[in-house]
Formats: structure tokens, C-alpha cells, sequence
């Protein structure tokens, strides 16, 4: 018999080396990252798409006698973006989850040292970096003609590697601090985003205010993206190295290290109340009246609840877990408005090119974003994950129709979208000077309720056709995310068969009806705007209700 088998046999333990544990704890948080929607898609999805839409944004003209394309340039910008969503937002959401759940406090008892932890979660964020890179780089070589330059090579690698490395750990920062996953989830994208468009990831041909631009070089994104830009730059001379950017991206390693050291804990935080709720002696029962009790089932008399209870209950009970997720408030609200401030204060002038208030059609578009966000994305997430989840079975025995249940997640989904028109119209008034009529509110609001219905029934024929709520949830950014462009939500200066494609689906038409009413020379009702916006409410409706599925697929 095997001596280490024998020992095992006999109840004695077998010593195994911390070499061992942070090898498989590695192997064990790669499973689990990928299992987790946001690696998919912040790690893959979102720069491959941003791949695509920058050679339809720029095109892949030569630039130069010598062969060298647009992406030449583009492609260094999709690169940052994939290496940075795969590392910053997968671990701190990791981190969090970890600790709520109770894995960290478990793990704590095993001899699993907290630095193999800490290496099996950076060391799976590199991985999935390192896939992301590979990936984006092999299409941007095949597809653009990008070419590398050997001469940068080394310092295009130590670029990656430290950047990398800073935003694992200030993931593992955020995830610390965090008290909840669903805090981390909205703490870690929320501040990717962000740092992303003030970075200038997200802006095509477009220049950042000076001061805008001093401020995101404090941070570790600009620099890093600067460096790799410089880099892949065929006309600039030297080995690539700039020691400035590199010494910024380090500090912030640095930083994150030691705030990580410092906050991270193996149990999960305590809420305030658990204490004392814990403490609350049980509600007596109020002593009986004196009446007779009542003799079995049969003398209680059940009523069937009205459809508008039925509704309200659905609209309530969905508002409510949209306000116990933070990133769901974030991306729904928050962001439309932050990137209408932004936006509008990149324009060069108060008017868009086309003489149009800058302050209003940008309004529109994020408007129409934070719409698109709230009833198409996430209400076609959510329902998928309850189906997955069997809570549709369950609710299937109810008396809740599936009319009900779809109309109950319209009416929230609705709500909050008419709680980022009334953000973005207070703050456009309020900063930049917007102003809308009595008139043009009214049709705005009709045309926002009629856009909301499209919306949500494109969202419902979302959850009817894919089968489980990770791939809705993927398959829903990459659509949305694409026909934002493709509708000039971004205001970006696109090809015009881009505009026409846009033409036939729901987001451009609810940005226009929504610029048309808002109209300050005079509202003008877009009966196009309305009639397109209808007949895809109408027609996703019905493939939505026709499709639906209470219980989720079998494989």
C-alpha cells in the first residue's frame, strides 16, 4: 500500500505544501470566474464589440505609403478595455461575494494561507487578461491588418503585466471594502466606467476638456492606455517606455496592495439591525375576542385579488429588488445622468454640428439609453434568472396571469425610466440651461410610454428565445450596445448605412420622438417615430407572450 494512502487510512493527516493549495485554489477561482456573467461579458463581449465598432466608426484606410491602417491606432483602445474589465470588476465582485456567502469564513479554518487565496484570484484575473489580450489581438492582426512592433514588444509586456496587476488589485481594494457583492458589483463597474470614458475608451475622434484630461492621468487607465497607444504608434521612434505613466500605473499597485492588506476580511460584515433583531422578543398573539374559532378551511373566505392588485403587486415587488441592487441603480439611473453632464460638457459649443440644442438631443440619447438599460437589459435579465431560479414555476400556480406578470415588470421598468427623465431634466435645466414646454413635455411623454412598451416586449422575446439568464444577459448588452451605435445614441459619426440599419429598430425612433416633442422652434408630434415604436410593441409582444416559458429549458 502507498505510504501517503496508508497514513490517509490509519486517520493520520497528509501534510500538503502551500505551493499545492495556491495551485488549486488558482484552478478554483479560473472555474469560478468563468462561471460568473460579468467575466464573460466585461472580459470578452464588451471589447470585442468595441473592436467592431471602432472599424465601423473609423474605417481601415491607409494612412501612410508604408500599409499602415486606422486600427493601427484603434485597436491599442479595445486591448486597455478588455485587459482592464477582466481583472478590476471579476475580482472585487469575487472578494465579496466570497465573504457574504461564507466561503472566506470556511476557507479560514482549512490551511489554505490568506496569500494563496489572494494568488489564486489575482493569478485567474491575469489568466482571463491574458485570454481577453490574445483574443483581441489575433482579430485585430487578422481582420485590421494591425501589425506589432518588435521594438516595443518589451515594453509593451511590461505595460501589461503592471497594468494588469493595478487593477487586480484594486479590485481586490474595492472588494474589500465592500460589505456586500451586490456594493462591490456596482462599486467595481461603476468606477470602470467611469475612469473608461473619462479616459477617453469610449470617445471616437473626439478631444476631452484639459482639465478633464489632467484629472483622469492621475489614474492608472489613462496611462496605461497612453502607453499602449504610444506603443503600437508605427511613427514614433524608440523602444515605447515612458517612465512617468508606468510610475503612475505602479503607485496604484502599490496602493491597492496595501488597502487590500488592510481592509480584507474573512467574515462577512454585520448588519446593524442584526443584532437587535435578533434581540426582539417574539410578537405575542392578541388574545381572542371570544368569539367561536372558525371550524376548518371552509370558514375562511378566500377572494381572488383584481387584476390592478395583481399589478401593482408585480410593479412593487420589482421596484423593490431594483432598489436592493445597487448596480442595478447605477447602470439605470446614475450613468445615463452622469454621462449626460459629461457629454455635454465635452461639446465645444451649446449646439451639435447640425445647429440642434447640444443639451437637449443629448438628453434624448441618454434618455433613451438608460431606457433600453432598464427595460430591455436588465428587465430581460432579471426574468430570465427567475425562471432559472424556478420562482416563474412557483408563480405559475397563482392566480397571476402571464399578461400580469409581464405588464407588473413593464410598469417598474417604466417608473424608473421616468425617474431618469425627470434627473436629467432637472439637471439639464438647472446646469445647462434646458427648457421644455408644458406641450412638449405631454408628447414626450408619450412617446417615452409607447418606446418603454417596445422596449419591454423586445426584452420578454429576449427571455422567450434564449434559453438561460447568463446568455440573456450577454446576448442583451451585445444588442443593446451595438444599436446604440448603430441609432447615433452616442452621438457618433458614423457611416450612413449605420443610420439607415438603426432606422429599423426602436432605440433611434425613441431618441427622435423624444427630440421632435422636446422641440423648443415647436413640438411636432413624430407620428413615424410613434407608428415604428408600435408595431415593434405589438408585434414583440405577442412572440413574447406566445413563447414564454414559465420553467426554464431542459438541456
Amino acid at each position: 500500500m502507498d505510504a501517503g494512502v496508508g497514513s490517509a487510512v490509519r486517520g493520520q493527516a497528509v501534510p500538503v505544501s502551500a505551493a499545492s493549495m495556491a495551485r488549486d485554489q488558482l484552478v478554483h477561482a479560473v472555474l469560478a470566474l468563468w462561471r460568473t456573467q460579468v467575466v464573460l461579458i466585461f472580459t470578452f463581449v464588451m471589447p470585442l464589440l468595441w473592436l467592431f465598432v471602432l472599424g465601423l466608426l473609423a474605417g481601415n484606410d491607409a494612412v501612410g505609403p508604408d500599409g499602415v491602417r486606422v486600427m493601427q491606432f484603434a485597436a491599442p483602445i479595445a486591448i486597455a478595455m478588455g485587459t482592464f474589465f477582466a481583472t478590476l470588476p471579476p475580482v472585487a465582485i469575487a472578494v465579496a461575494e466570497a465573504r457574504e456567502t461564507g466561503v472566506l469564513k470556511r476557507r479560514r479554518g482549512t490551511p489554505l494561507p490568506a496569500w494563496a487565496y489572494f494568488f489564486g484570484q489575482i493569478g485567474a484575473a491575469l489568466l482571463f487578461a491574458l485570454g481577453s489580450l490574445v483574443v483581441t489581438v489575433l482579430l485585430s492582426v487578422l481582420l485590421y491588418d494591425v501589425r506589432l512592433r518588435t521594438e516595443t514588444l518589451l515594453a509593451t509586456a511590461v505595460t501589461l503585466v503592471l497594468g494588469t496587476l493595478t487593477f487586480a488589485a484594486m479590485g481586490l481594494a474595492i472588494g474589500s471594502l465592500s460589505r456586500t457583492a451586490s456594493i462591490a458589483e456596482a462599486a467595481s463597474i461603476g468606477s470602470a466606467v467611469v475612469l473608461s470614458f473619462i479616459s477617453g475608451l469610449f470617445f471616437v475622434g473626439a478631444a476631452l476638456p484639459a482639465w478633464l484630461d489632467a484629472v483622469a492621468s492621475v489614474f492608472p487607465l489613462k496611462p496605461y492606455t497612453d502607453s499602449l497607444r504610444s506603443q503600437f504608434d508605427p511613427y514614433l521612434p524608440g523602444g515605447g517606455w515612458n517612465p512617468a505613466e508606468l510610475a503612475v500605473i505602479a503607485g496604484w499597485l502599490v496602493a491597492g496592495t496595501l488597502v487590500s492588506l488592510g481592509a480584507f476580511r474573512w467574515e462577512r460584515y454585520r448588519s446593524p439591525s442584526a443584532g437587535s433583531a435578533r434581540r426582539r422578543p417574539p410578537r405575542s398573539t392578541p388574545p381572542s375576542s371570544g368569539g367561536p374559532a372558525p371550524r376548518g378551511l371552509g370558514a375562511v373566505a378566500v377572494r381572488r385579488p383584481s387584476a390592478l392588485a395583481l399589478l401593482a403587486g408585480q410593479a412593487g415587488a420589482a421596484l423593490r429588488g431594483i432598489a436592493r441592487r445597487p448596480g442595478d441603480v447605477f447602470f439605470s439611473v446614475l450613468m445615463p445622468v452622469g454621462l449626460f453632464a459629461l457629454l455635454v460638457t465635452v461639446q465645444p459649443g451649446d449646439t451639435l454640428a447640425d445647429g440642434r440644442p447640444a443639451a437637449l438631443v443629448i438628453g434624448a440619447s441618454m434618455v433613451t439609453w438608460g431606457a433600453g438599460v432598464a427595460l430591455f437589459m436588465n428587465l430581460a435579465e432579471r426574468v430570465a434568472r427567475a425562471r432559472d431560479t424556478g420562482l416563474l414555476k412557483r408563480l405559475r400556480g397563482t392566480p397571476l396571469p402571464v399578461v400580469g406578470y409581464l405588464a407588473g415588470r413593464t410598469v417598474a421598468g417604466f417608473t424608473l425610466t421616468l425617474v431618469i427623465l425627470a434627473a436629467i431634466l432637472l439637471l439639464g435645466a438647472v446646469a445647462y440651461g434646458l427648457r421644455i414646454g408644458a406641450a412638449g413635455l405631454l408628447l414626450g411623454l408619450v412617446v417615452l410610454l409607447i418606446g418603454a412598451l417596445s422596449l419591454a416586449a423586445c426584452g420578454f422575446l429576449l427571455t422567450a428565445l434564449v434559453p438561460s439568464a447568463r446568455a440573456v444577459g450577454t446576448v442583451g448588452l451585445a444588442v443593446l450596445f451595438l444599436l446604440s451605435f448603430f441609432s447615433d445614441v452616442f452621438l457618433n459619426d458614423g457611416p450612413a448605412w449605420m443610420d439607415t440599419v438603426g432606422s429599423f429598430f426602436p432605440l433611434k425612433h425613441l431618441q427622435n420622438g423624444l427630440v421632435a416633442a422636446w422641440d423648443a422652434s415647436g413640438s411636432t408630434t413624430p407620428w413615424l417615430d410613434l407608428l415604428v415604436l408600435a408595431v415593434w410593441a405589438g408585434a414583440a409582444g405577442a412572440a413574447a407572450i406566445r413563447r414564454f416559458r414559465w420553467q426554464p429549458a431542459r438541456g
